[in-house]
C-alpha cells in the first residue's frame, strides 16, 4: 500500500518532458484571458521560451498563472513542440494548433491549445492562443506580451 501511494505521488509531480531550464529566455509581461464575456488581465506573468537544438521547434512555459480571478491556485502550463521559423533578422515566429499542454503533473487535455501564433523579436515576445475547454466545448482567448528579463 505504501509503495502504491509513493508511485501515485511521484506520478503527480512529474516534470513535463521539456528542454526548458533556469537558463531559458524569460519574458515578463501581461496575460489577458477572455472568460464569460469579461477580460481578466494578469500583470507580472513570466513566460520561458527555449528553442530545441534543431532550431525548428520550441517550448513555452507559462509560470504561476491564474486564468480567472476566482482560480484558487496558480499553475505552470507548458506547451511543447511548437514549430518555429527564424527570419534573417533573428526574429522567431511560431504557430501551432490542437496541442495538449502539460499542467499539474501531466498532459492536460481538458484545456487544449488552439490557434497559437506569436513572435519573438527585439527582446520582446507576443502571442495569442485559445485555451479550448474540451468538456464545455468553449474557448478562452488568451494573449501575452512581455519583455526579456
Amino acid at each position: 500500500m505504501l509503495i502504491a501511494a509513493a508511485l501515485m505521488l511521484f506520478a503527480s509531480c512529474q516534470e513535463p518532458p521539456t528542454i526548458i531550464t533556469d537558463q531559458s529566455s524569460t519574458y515578463v509581461g501581461t496575460m489577458k484571458v477572455g472568460y464569460e464575456g469579461e477580460e481578466f488581465d494578469q500583470n507580472g506573468v513570466s513566460v520561458k521560451a527555449e528553442l530545441y537544438p534543431d532550431g525548428a521547434t520550441m517550448d513555452l512555459k507559462l509560470e504561476k498563472v491564474k486564468f480567472v480571478p476566482a482560480m484558487p491556485i496558480r499553475i505552470d502550463v507548458t506547451i511543447m513542440g511548437i514549430p518555429v521559423e527564424t527570419a534573417a533578422d533573428g526574429s522567431v515566429t511560431f504557430s501551432a494548433d490542437a496541442v495538449t499542454p502539460w499542467a499539474m503533473g501531466g498532459p492536460y487535455d481538458t484545456y487544449r491549445v488552439d490557434a497559437l501564433t506569436g513572435i519573438i523579436e527585439n527582446e520582446r515576445i507576443s502571442f495569442s492562443l485559445d485555451f479550448f475547454n474540451t468538456k464545455k466545448n468553449e474557448g478562452y482567448p488568451t494573449s501575452f506580451e512581455g519583455v526579456k528579463k
